[in-house]
């Protein structure tokens, strides 16, 4: 049985993301290296922790599962940026625009050079419609990612496609209506 569970969690801690996950974002956020096992964590058990159930109900996007797992898992390493961000993605995910933006700037006190909160943070200035706030984020992702980094890739994208998606709809608002033909 000790095996079963064993090689259970080595399968869900080396699963791919799911195409959604980086379609809302969850590329690079600080995802690598999650799991009750990880060093970062100061864990060193294969079990299923709070956080490890926190992140496996990420990965499935029932983000308002993960809330409680990462409350508890808050409680027990209060100071962790890696749990704050997750708060903050999964609030943000909920559309909890004001508690994800207290978690991520909660994470980048405890650690001002984390990635994935900048990244993270960047990506809910575009849920809020402020480019400037997620221009700002990627700057902190260009000074911390000197040689590029998933983090700064993804924001970029974001960024871009954002940017992409409200222009377009402005340039369809501008363009005259065709005269009408033949009456």
């Amino acid at each position: 049985m000790r095996r079963f569970l064993l090689i259970s969690a080595t399968v869900l801690l080396t699963a791919p993301m799911t195409v959604a996950s980086f379609a809302m974002g969850g590329a690079g956020g600080g995802m690598g290296g999650y799991g009750g096992g990880s060093p970062a964590m100061g864990g060193n058990s294969p079990g299923f922790d709070d956080y490890t159930m926190a992140i496996r109900a990420i990965r499935r996007e029932d983000y308002a599962k993960a809330v409680p797992y990462l409350d508890r898992a808050l409680a027990e390493k209060p100071n962790s940026a890696n749990i704050l961000n997750y708060e903050g993605f999964a609030h943000r995910m909920l559309g909890d625009y004001q508690t994800s933006y207290d978690y991520y700037q909660q994470a980048l006190a405890r650690d001002p050079d984390h990635k994935g909160a900048h990244e993270y943070l960047g990506e809910l200035y575009l849920n809020m419609h402020q480019v400037g706030g997620a221009k700002q984020q990627l700057a902190e992702l260009t000074r911390l990612c000197p040689s590029g980094c998933d983090e700064l890739d993804t924001l970029t994208k974001s960024i871009a496609s954002y940017q992409a998606a409200t222009v377009a709809p402005a340039a369809n608002a501008t363009t005259p209506a065709a005269a009408p033909t033949g009456q």
